[in-house]
């Protein structure tokens, strides 16, 4: 057996959506789903490799392609594009990454013939973190958790569940307050949901850095909530980690951690979608 890995589109409520599809070959029977949700740099050479990883496990992954309008990625948002932006701010400190003056200082340095491509990738990326573009990202992910469980033949009548790093972390829970058919969903380092915590239906478990404060301050408040409402939640928060700590093209990897949470989260997985 091996891994088939490829870009497919397929058909949403509101048009087309690509995604990268990973599974082992031949896949005799349906299996559980995954749905491996990108992190701010969309659906790059790493998350499809997470997707692999995932495949592997024996599951199918599905990892859409949040920033694709009817299935076509916008120049700006070229795979690129997106890695000469990803460069530049890993060459400044992450606190100018969100404070527009700074950032833009930092352009000023840069080249003259690079600068307003760089501006442009980064104002359209940092605007899709605007609260008003997760209504489009959660469709996106509703639809294709719909197309796994009804239509792809490969998936069709198994569970499915998500893993979200990041912006797909945050992602990855929200999926969970409006799609009462999920199975469970995995948080890496995303920002946990504010409303709706009453409708999770499954169990959610949250890898988070200890470094990381801006996000692991927010959990006790959500754990509170989940428990408030009867909800599964299990919070692990590693003492020395930063943020990204599973990605590992980014500087803060650290790969003592990663191991430890993908082996908690192949547990997880295979404990709600054998229930």
């Amino acid at each position: 057996m091996s891994i088939q890995s490829e870009w497919q589109s397929l058909n949403g409520t509101n048009g087309k959506i690509s995604a990268y599809i990973s599974s082992i070959e031949p896949v005799n029977e349906p299996q559980p789903t995954v749905l491996v949700i990108q992190e701010i740099w969309g659906v790059d050479a790493h998350i499809q490799n997470v997707a692999e990883r995932f495949a592997t496990a024996g599951y199918v992954a599905i990892a859409p392609d949040l920033f694709a309008d009817q299935g076509v990625r916008p120049e700006e948002l070229s795979e690129e594009m997106i890695a000469e932006a990803k460069n530049f701010l890993h060459s400044i400190p992450h606190t100018s990454w969100f404070n527009p003056s700074e950032r833009e200082n930092a352009i000023l340095q840069q080249p003259s013939e690079k600068q307003e491509t760089l501006r442009t990738t980064l104002n359209t990326l940092f605007g899709k973190l605007d609260q008003s573009k997760s209504e489009t990202f959660i469709r996106i992910l509703k639809d294709s958790a719909d197309y796994a469980r009804n239509l792809m033949q490969k998936t069709k009548g198994m569970p499915v569940t998500s893993v979200g790093f990041c912006l797909g972390g945050a992602l990855s829970a929200a999926l969970a307050t409006q799609d009462p058919n999920h199975a469970g969903s995995i948080v890496f380092y995303g920002r946990p949901p504010h409303q709706n915590i009453a409708n999770i239906e499954c169990p959610v478990l949250g890898f988070y850095g200890g470094e990381d404060k801006n996000i692991t301050n927010l959990i006790p408040d959500f754990e509170e909530e989940m428990r408030k409402h009867e909800k599964s939640f299990e919070a692990i928060v590693y003492p020395n980690a930063h943020h990204a700590f599973y990605n590992d093209t980014n500087p803060t990897y650290h790969p003592k951690y990663a191991r430890d949470a993908f082996a908690r989260t192949l547990t997880f997985l295979n404990r709600v979608t054998n229930t």
